[in-house]
């Protein structure tokens, strides 16, 4: 394990399941750019945890369990993804429109009440449904 300045470790992390985990870690890594850290299989050769890093956040990501298994009933999600730069949306715009990706909206640049001065940013929806945004809004929270 290297020292602990090296490591990631986010206080909130997103669970996204696939009925095709596979093909999901192959689409979040060919369209929106994470990196694989961990993958373990259970005994069928099936993806039972994976741990997908985007800059300083983690996903984690597994096949559909059973019925039976309250995983078995999570839905389609969203999860937005921050950015460092509008250049930087921009690139992953163009990966994931090379990628094939389903593009819901495309870059633009938004202001709401929630963001007043702005994001940068694009909408796709991943091939099981969960719609991902990447934009330039990074939430600022009071310490407390």
């Amino acid at each position: 394990m290297p020292p602990d300045r090296d490591v990631i470790s986010p206080t909130l992390t997103p669970s996204i399941v696939y009925d095709d985990a596979r093909r999901g870690i192959r689409w979040l890594t060919e369209a929106l750019g994470f990196r694989v850290a961990t993958v373990y299989e259970d005994p069928s050769g099936g993806v039972a945890f994976a741990e997908l890093v985007w800059r300083t956040g983690v996903v984690f990501v597994s096949d559909r369990p059973p019925d039976g298994n309250p995983w078995a009933k999570v839905g389609p999600a969203s999860i937005a993804l921050a950015a460092e730069s509008a250049e930087i949306v921009d690139r992953h715009y163009q990966r994931a429109v090379a990628a094939g990706a389903d593009i819901v909206r495309p870059l633009h640049d938004a202001r709401t009440p929630a963001f007043p001065e702005g994001s940068h940013q694009f909408d796709v929806r991943d091939p099981e449904g969960n719609l991902w945004t990447i934009g330039t809004f990074r939430p600022r929270i009071a310490a407390e």
